[in-house]
């Protein structure tokens, strides 16, 4: 008797572990964001949080129908909730589109856009504009 219940205690325990290690799309839901919080003439730092920590990863592309393909892997913070992704080799003064993914590849954000300023241009902090 003592140990079926070790074995289901030890069974309940791993279930519920491996749970907490793979969060749902409804909790890695964004919360704040996304931002384009800095962007110059051939860069742009693109940032957001979600309630719990997990692998994102950012779309990108010069149009949101079908060009957004290339894509880059965000940065986590100590905490695994706040999120930044820096692209670099962009075209100036030009208007980009991005869409934030989970880990499972599910898109976890409406399609962003900014634009780049123009050459030779100083950077500017802006936010970024997402259809509701």
């Amino acid at each position: 008797m003592k140990l079926s219940l070790a074995f289901l205690f030890i069974s309940v325990f791993a279930f519920c572990f491996a749970a907490a290690q793979n969060p749902s799309p409804q909790e890695q839901q964004i919360n704040n964001g996304p931002v384009a919080e800095y962007v110059s003439d051939s860069n742009c730092t693109i940032g957001w949080s979600t309630r719990v920590p997990g692998a994102m990863t950012l779309r990108y592309g010069t149009d949101p129908s079908n060009k957004m393909m290339q894509t880059k892997e965000a940065v986590e913070s100590n905490d695994g909730r706040n999120h930044h992704v820096r692209i670099d080799g962009l075209t100036p003064n030009t208007r980009y589109y991005f869409r934030v993914l989970n880990a499972s590849g599910e898109a976890v954000s409406g399609i962003g856009t900014f634009q780049t300023v123009a050459a030779g241009d100083a950077p500017v902090r802006s936010k970024a504009i997402i259809p509701q």
